[in-house]
């Protein structure tokens, strides 16, 4: 009988004990009580997320470090933005793909959104906007304008006053996250936050105080995790579970990490792009099932040079 070569045997019997290997390498994602910054002046008040980090490679995990390798399938979540952050995405999203519509300034007053910007259709136009936000039945962000302002005039349709609406402010490209829908504008939030990519869809919007607050759901379907989480104690945290997932050298199958708040007396600032510096100032310990607490300073803390933590002492 001809005896089968070490290397085949070895891949036959990895490819039997991975049987999802036909499809994307994913690891579930568990947030509560997060600070979120997704870029530089963007960030995403995440009160909880449930949901899963997606391999855009096949043969890859999803590398913490690259938020382009992964997508972010939402299976459940409440997430808030302010207006500055909303702002900056705006900006953002128009600064990358040319619009006459420029030095847009976004708050919120009285449960509503506020913009005020320039208009450009042969001379400048400064106009103001007050809309109303609400979900469109596909998921989208609906910016419903209720009073326009253009040079100061009350104008009955979106900027009648200069022979526009929002389709032709809004000639935006495909991808951009940003289309028209007669006098009001539809937002594809996922789409304009910066990488990693984001699937989900807002089933509820409203205006509280100088935050927008959404619900949204999606498609995600997070591998089995631990029935408890290796600190349960702990409030302000992100925790990865299930799968594989790869944080700088270190690549964790069957994942069972939890990133913890040293500071929980308010949410976890946490900055994915920066995070290496938030690990340096932190400390871990291994749990007995073999999973690990991560201990990580808040991001303005360490950005500040607010110094290494200390680990306690083991009694």
């Amino acid at each position: 009988m001809r005896k089968l070569p070490l290397v085949c045997l070895l891949t036959f019997f990895a490819a039997a004990s991975h049987p999802s290997a036909t499809g994307p390498i994913r690891c579930g994602i568990e947030m509560r009580n997060v600070s979120l910054h997704m870029a530089e002046g963007v960030v995403l008040g995440v009160t909880s997320l449930d949901g899963e980090f997606v391999s855009r490679s096949p043969a890859e995990p999803p590398v913490f470090d690259e938020p382009d390798s992964y997508t972010l399938r939402m299976k459940a979540a409440d997430v808030s933005m302010d207006a500055a952050s909303l702002t900056t995405m705006l900006k953002q999203t128009l600064a990358t793909h040319p619009s006459p519509l420029s030095n847009v300034t976004l708050t919120f007053e009285e449960g509503r959104l506020q913009a005020k910007g320039t208009l450009k259709k042969g001379v400048s136009v400064p106009f103001t906007m007050t809309a109303s936000v609400s979900p469109t039945p596909d998921g989208l962000l609906r910016l419903h304008a209720e009073k326009v302002k253009a040079v100061g005039v009350s104008v009955k349709g979106l900027l009648d006053l200069v022979g526009l609406d929002v389709a032709d402010i809004m000639k935006m490209p495909p991808g951009t996250g940003i289309r028209a829908d007669k006098d009001d504008l539809l937002l594809d939030t996922p789409v304009m936050l910066p990488p990693p990519r984001m699937e989900g869809k807002v089933a509820a919007a409203t205006v509280s105080g100088n935050r927008l607050h959404m619900h949204m759901t999606g498609p995600a379907q997070p591998p089995p995790r631990q029935p408890t989480l290796p600190l349960p104690s702990a409030r302000n945290y992100l925790y990865f579970f299930g799968g594989s997932i790869r944080f700088g050298k270190l690549t964790m199958s069957d994942a069972d990490m939890q990133l913890i708040d040293a500071d929980p007396s308010n949410p976890f600032d946490f900055f994915p792009g920066r995070y290496l510096a938030q690990l340096v100032a932190g400390y871990s310990r291994t749990t007995r099932r073999k999973g690990l607490q991560v201990f990580m300073p808040d991001y303005a803390r360490v950005a500040s040079n607010g110094g290494m933590l200390k680990s306690p002492k083991i009694q």
